[in-house]
């Protein structure tokens, strides 16, 4: 019985501490507290309903897109974990393209 419960518990410890990563965004209140500021002096609240910001992970960093389904630029409002928009060349954007990974889609304003 005492492997028994070892063994459940150590499986519910493998299973639920590695889900507790501090770069979970649930909501948009989970943004960080520079990009929430900045949403707002981006778009206008008629453009809320159509503005997302995709959080993406490439090379071990979390970077943050704000984009609005009218805009014909796709990464005009893209900035890294401390609100600076990368100076990358056109190999590192092309690597970014093939490497990075979606990690999830928020509305842009609550």
């Amino acid at each position: 019985m005492k492997r028994l419960l070892l063994f459940i518990g150590l499986i519910f410890f493998l299973g639920v501490v590695p889900s507790c990563d501090k770069d979970d965004y649930d909501t948009t209140d989970d943004l960080p507290g520079w990009l929430q500021k900045k949403i707002p002096e981006i778009i206008s609240p008629q453009l809320c309903a159509m503005t997302d910001v995709t959080v993406i992970r490439y090379n071990g960093k979390t970077y943050f897109n704000i984009y609005c389904g009218i805009w014909s630029c796709m990464y005009c409002h893209f900035y890294d974990e401390n609100g600076n928009r990368p100076d990358w060349d056109d190999k590192t954007w092309n690597d970014f393209g093939a490497h990075s990974e979606v990690v999830k889609t928020l509305p842009a304003c609550k």
